[in-house]
């Protein structure tokens, strides 16, 4: 494949251990949903955290452990033991964070933090490093620097926020909640997802590249737009800015997708293009966000809708490739296909499961329908529960064949 360099692809595990975390993660979020309903109690932050923390941020630092070396050309030596403790320490972590926040205890939260401190400074600044010290940046590798960058800001007005909240440090929570949903949504999340699709949407999809003018200076026009909603105090003609820059992208990545030479029904496409229509009504909402807790409610759920999508879209894309090259590069001859890893007809599935949650948001949103809200959760639940079974079937292949005899050790 053009584009990468297999000659540094770290060991299977690393990946699948943060991706099959985070797909828990996200299971596990379904039912804290579910008890919120039933007991008629609600913890935003709780619900919040689970998904950025546990489902889009392990999902993503598990996705650098392979595109920095692969994609960017930026190589963390001896990668197991880092991954290792990263995993672990974030992992347990994001389970005390939303764990204080259920139970309104500060201690357990504070532990927690603590948790996700250790894990984040440890392996951000080692991978920001690695980055910086590249001296030549694609697109993709420029805009990872630039998204662990305000991952690591955002972490830090997290920090400041819990301080506020706490009453320990006399600053305005509003102010610093806008700045922190800044860096941690459109920083890391959303920049990260758009500087891996400058590579791979070319690459996966065979399409026309992104403009180079517009990849290479994305991350640059984030950062300014992001300063004066900082200085201005994030007034919505500032937010508009932000917007209008996710619009572009989100635009540009729909006409690629539709002008792609194979043009096959393909679920990951499916996936892509609905990340992309609710990224476009996050940015719609997006400036309204301060008006109204009902718009913000429904940002938060059109984004996130956004991340999930395309999350889904590269897993299904990731590991299928991380089975078919591992062990095909440890000597198999029979090592299956990518669509033999995980069928297309599965993924079709839990695309649909995908769409179907999302139906019944709206009018559960709508009508406030305790019923409706309990089938929106179920719903949701299937659709986690089968993309942790999928990719444990991938991992389950990779081991069952990795284990056969003649089969090379592994590098």
């Amino acid at each position: 494949m053009t584009g990468i360099n297999l000659l540094y692809l770290p060991p299977f595990s690393i990946v699948a251990r943060f991706f099959l975390t985070a797909a828990f993660f996200g299971f596990l979020g379904t039912f804290l949903a579910t008890y919120m309903i039933l007991s008629d109690s609600f913890s935003l932050p709780a619900i919040v955290h689970t998904y950025t923390l546990g489902f889009m941020a392990m999902t993503m630092l598990g996705a650098l452990f392979q595109m920095l070396p692969v994609v960017a050309g930026a190589v963390i030596e001896d990668p197991l033991p880092k991954a290792t403790f990263t995993h672990v320490s974030f992992g347990l972590g994001a389970v005390l964070f939303v764990l204080g926040f259920l139970l309104y205890n500060h201690p357990v939260i504070y532990v927690g933090l603590l948790l996700i401190s250790a894990a984040l400074l440890f392996i951000v600044p080692l991978m920001l490093l690695k980055l910086f010290l590249l001296k030549s940046y694609t697109p993709t590798s420029r805009g990872m620097k630039f998204s662990l960058t305000f991952f690591l800001a955002a972490f830090f007005v997290g920090v400041l926020l819990l301080l506020t909240s706490g009453g320990f440090l006399p600053a305005s929570y509003g102010y610093l909640l806008e700045l922190h949903m800044a860096l941690m949504l459109w920083g890391w999340v959303a920049l990260l997802i758009a500087s891996v699709a400058f590579q791979v949407i070319e690459m996966f999809f065979v399409t026309s590249p992104y403009p180079q003018t517009f990849s290479r200076n994305f991350p640059i026009l984030y950062m300014a737009a992001l300063l004066l909603n900082a200085l201005l105090g994030f007034p919505w003609p500032a937010k508009v800015l932000i917007s209008l820059l996710y619009l572009s992208f989100a635009l540009l990545t729909i006409m690629r997708l539709r002008g792609r030479r194979r043009k096959v029904p393909d679920p990951l496409v499916s996936f892509w293009y609905a990340g992309m229509f609710f990224l476009m009504l996050s940015c719609i909402l997006y400036p309204a966000t301060g008006t109204d807790h009902r718009i913000f409610f429904l940002f938060l759920f059109a984004f996130g809708t956004f991340a999930q999508s395309v999350i889904f879209a590269m897993m299904y894309r990731i590991i299928p490739f991380l089975v078919w090259i591992h062990l095909s590069n440890r000597g198999i001859p029979d090592a299956p296909t990518m669509h033999e890893v995980i069928r297309p007809r599965r993924i079709w599935l839990n695309f649909y499961l995908h769409i179907f949650g999302i139906t019944i948001f709206l009018p559960a949103f709508a009508l406030n329908s305790k019923m409706l809200w309990l089938v929106t959760a179920l719903v949701y639940s299937s659709s986690f529960a089968l993309l942790l079974l999928n990719l444990s079937s991938g991992v389950l292949t990779y081991l069952r064949k990795a284990s056969e005899p003649g089969a090379s050790p592994q590098r």
